[in-house]
């Protein structure tokens, strides 16, 4: 009897034991969540679009070196169509499906919208593109890219310094926080280097005419007021608004920021383009190895060139996420944000990323751009020696 006992007690702690490593190695098989949010449709698509694609491709290289953790990742994209109750009801689609982590978005807007929802689920958020410097502050999310400080203070530096530039109009969207953000961070860095702001102008995100605001321009430059144009653009409007400034018979410089990197600027600016100045995130003609490996497997994923710089930033925001995961070699939401937080000296496609303590924005090159033969031309990569203070803007 006794024996009959003990050979019972055996069989349930060997069955017991089975069902245990069972259930682990179920959870080892079980894929890493992670929900993403762009807007895939409406005028931010030019942008979003390309970092879906790119996030993807991460995903593919990080699945086929064997996943993280020695699991798969599973990246699921929703397409919250530039519309705000699309947007929340998304954020938490994707929490109650139990991500891990969300990545969304190439403009402050919608991450503003988002993230605040993700923080409540205790969910990190990192944004590929959105780049406001008080987004972490806000949200509690993470930028794979620069602030909009710093592309402000470069645009600022080189037209002051190389362009010779003094005086200038500046346009913004007053129904756009990325476009009120980055002109006043331009405004602010030009007076710093010794320029003046004349005056500044402004339009809103869906205006189709921008006559007024030309006859404007046109009369201060024809009163030597002026000697070139600051536009706060969105990828949706950019090349309608080269587009009527120049047929308005102004011809001072245009200079803009990372939202004119789009092929729209020269798909709805045609000629008109020809000339543009602006900042973004990394110039395709840039020669370096892991810029061209990117390019390349973007070929072959997806058998075109990489569309702009928003593709590159979108695999650089996955390959961030994974490498927070693999510091804390934790796939639960209150571990990688910690994990997070100790990346050092990560090299991305757009540059390297790296935190210092208590920042969630990285210190990055901001490159300069100019239109030429249609094309997006590099013609300078810019540290900025002066940021402004994050506070100055909403």
């Amino acid at each position: 009897m006794y024996a009959k006992k003990r050979l019972l007690i055996g069989f349930l702690i060997v069955a017991l034991l089975l069902i245990v490593g069972f259930g682990h190695s179920q959870a080892a098989e079980k894929p890493i969540k992670v929900g993403v949010l762009m807007n895939l449709t409406g005028p931010w698509a030019s942008i979003d679009e390309p970092a879906w694609k790119s996030l993807q491709l991460a995903v593919d290289q990080i699945n086929d070196a064997g996943g993280l953790l020695g699991r798969k990742v599973e990246a699921t994209c929703i397409d919250t169509k530039a519309d705000e109750a699309e947007t929340v009801a998304a954020t938490i689609r994707h929490a109650e499906a139990g991500v891990s982590a969300m990545i969304g978005y190439c403009d402050t807007h919608w991450v503003l919208t988002a993230a605040p929802i993700a923080r409540e689920y205790g969910i990190p958020f990192i944004t590929a593109g959105a780049t406001h410097p008080r987004i972490p502050e806000r949200t509690g999310a993470w930028l794979a890219c620069f602030g909009d400080n710093a592309q402000g203070a470069a645009i600022a530096k080189y037209a002051y310094e190389t362009l010779n530039l003094r005086k200038g109009s500046v346009w913004v969207d007053s129904a756009c926080d990325f476009s009120i953000a980055v002109c006043t961070y331009f405004n602010d860095a030009f007076k710093h280097y010794g320029g003046e702001i004349a005056y500044e102008d402004y339009f809103e995100t869906d205006w189709k005419d921008y006559s007024a605001l030309v006859t404007r321009l046109k009369a201060q430059q024809d009163a030597g007021k002026v000697d070139y144009v600051y536009v706060g653009v969105i990828p949706g409007n950019s090349g309608l608004i080269v587009k009527q400034i120049r047929e308005g018979g102004v011809n001072v410089p245009i200079l803009s920021e990372d939202g004119a990197d789009t092929p729209l600027l020269v798909e709805v600016g045609g000629k008109y383009a020809e000339g543009v100045v602006f900042t973004s995130h990394l110039s395709l003609e840039d020669k370096a190895p892991v810029v061209v490996n990117f390019i390349e497997a973007y070929k072959k994923k997806w058998g075109i060139m990489p569309e702009n710089s928003f593709g590159p930033l979108g695999y650089d925001a996955m390959m961030l996420l994974a490498e927070g995961i693999k510091k804390v070699k934790s796939t639960e939401p209150k571990k990688i944000a910690a994990g997070l937080t100790l990346v050092r000296e990560l090299e991305g496609v757009t540059g390297t990323i790296s935190y210092r303590p208590g920042s969630r924005v990285p210190d990055k090159s901001v490159a300069l751009l100019e239109v030429k033969g249609g094309k997006f031309i590099t013609i300078a990569k810019v540290t900025p020696d002066y940021l402004s203070p994050p506070e100055i803007s909403k």
